[in-house]
């Protein structure tokens, strides 16, 4: 049974994506002189900011980019805006019982403070954030430590993300998917992953847990069991 809903908070609560991508590039021409390439802004989706950087570039340069950045991504945080028709959802999952966490790769503090801002920090029992695991999606390490401090199996659990590493984690974790398509989520990018569900509008989650979760108890029931996306065919995805 499907009792807990672990979100991601960026490009699937809110629409960070532009703000995002104009400091990244303030960062970029400050410190580097130059913009992003579209394969680094690519290669930056879904994964910490840190983590990357460090992957590119000396400590020296990840520190003064990183810090370029915030102080532009700080001064217009205010801009952030929550997606239409997630508040209601997380009302109406509530509603039904369902548990929820976020599960992000950005710093916990500008998680919260995200959150607080547009009121919906209430909903979540759990924030899992980048300095809270050593590795990262599409690790499943940090969907297991939402799982673990909402003491709840991860077969109990689904997580939403728009991003290829939010599929991958979810079911390297163990857990089924959806594929939120109404923010900065393609299609051409996540389909190859086999998601659980493609939903296209916030208000098709309530369906979409529906479906899975008796697709998923029927299967238990059977004792047919069922393979994850990331390790190969999903039957809950036909």
């Amino acid at each position: 049974m499907m009792t807990v809903v672990l979100w991601d908070l960026d490009g699937t609560i809110q629409d960070s994506e532009p703000l995002a991508k104009a400091s990244t590039r303030y960062g970029f021409e400050q410190v580097l002189g130059r913009e992003p390439t579209q394969n680094e802004y690519t290669q930056l989706l879904g994964r910490p900011l840190p983590v990357v950087y460090r992957e590119w570039f000396s400590e020296e340069l990840v520190q003064r980019i990183l810090e370029k950045m915030s102080d532009y991504y700080l001064d217009r945080k205010d801009q952030l805006v929550c997606y239409k028709g997630v508040p209601e959802v997380l009302a109406a999952l509530k509603l039904r019982g369902y548990r929820m966490g976020i599960v992000t790769s950005k710093r916990k503090v500008n998680a919260i403070d995200e959150l607080k801002a547009k009121g919906l920090d209430s909903w979540f029992e759990v924030i899992i954030a980048q300095e809270d695991t050593d590795r990262h999606k599409p690790s499943p390490d940090p969907l297991l430590a939402a799982a673990a401090q909402l003491n709840t199996a991860p077969e109990h659990c689904v997580y939403i993300g728009d991003q290829p590493t939010d599929i991958q984690a979810a079911h390297a974790a163990g857990m089924l998917s959806i594929a939120a398509l109404w923010g900065e989520g393609s299609l051409d990018r996540v389909e190859s992953e086999y998601p659980t569900r493609l939903v296209y509008k916030p208000n098709d989650i309530l369906a979409a847990l529906a479906e899975i979760s008796i697709t998923r108890d029927s299967l238990n029931r059977s004792n047919s069991g069922w393979h994850s996306a990331y390790s190969g065919h999903n039957p809950l995805t036909t």
